[in-house]
């Protein structure tokens, strides 16, 4: 399933011709709630050698969300913790353990010149549309995305009989790719542990 097609199974399951117009922005709105609510970790990236000038680093263009940050220091990585912008002013570091998001940036706390950092991060999601044709969710869970889009239109027709419908539908949806989505970024045998991922 593609942009077009999408479009496409939403008007056939909403038995309607006269919302082509509309359509569009069912999607947007679906996207709205879809991307809040999923964190697709199989997505996650990282930049290394990440360039610290005065403390700060410059976030990635296509930045979701961090996932962790790690120092490098000789011989030695180590994760850092986060810490409120509010707490950063009192707080004097002599070796990095934090970092806060300030103003579309990272600023470690504690930066020094002879320590290499990474940036393991999530992407945003790109929302559909002419020149985006496919995204992550649309290509493993099209189906979360047409009955997404499709309850939207069924509250811009106050349709409350399908409303409640497609609530549980999407809910369902929803918890499927999340579970798909954990399954896609976990060992599935042998020794290997799951460990908590800080970040």
């Amino acid at each position: 399933m593609n942009y077009t097609t999408l479009k496409s199974g939403i008007a056939d399951y909403l038995h309607r011709d006269n919302l082509t117009a509309q359509i569009p922005g069912f999607i947007e709105l679906a996207e709205s709630y879809l991307f809040r609510e999923l964190n697709v970790q199989e997505l996650q990236t990282s930049v290394a050698g990440t360039t610290i000038a005065g403390g700060y680093a410059t976030l990635p263009a296509d930045f979701g969300a961090v996932a962790r940050i790690t120092v490098t220091h000789g011989s030695w990585t180590t994760n850092l913790d986060y810490m409120a912008v509010a707490d950063v002013s009192a707080t004097v570091q002599v070796h990095p353990q934090f970092y806060s998001l300030e103003n579309n940036q990272i600023r470690i706390i504690g930066a020094g010149a002879d320590q290499a950092y990474t940036l393991f991060y999530t992407p945003d999601i790109q929302p559909l549309s002419g020149s985006v044709s496919t995204n992550w969710i649309l290509t493993n869970a099209s189906e979360l995305y047409l009955y997404a889009s499709c309850l939207e239109a069924a509250r811009y027709l106050r349709d409350a009989g399908e409303i409640a419908t497609l609530v549980q539908s999407v809910t369902l949806a929803l918890e499927s790719a999340r579970r798909f989505a954990e399954r896609r970024g976990q060992p599935s045998s042998g020794s290997l542990q799951i460990r908590t991922r800080r970040g």
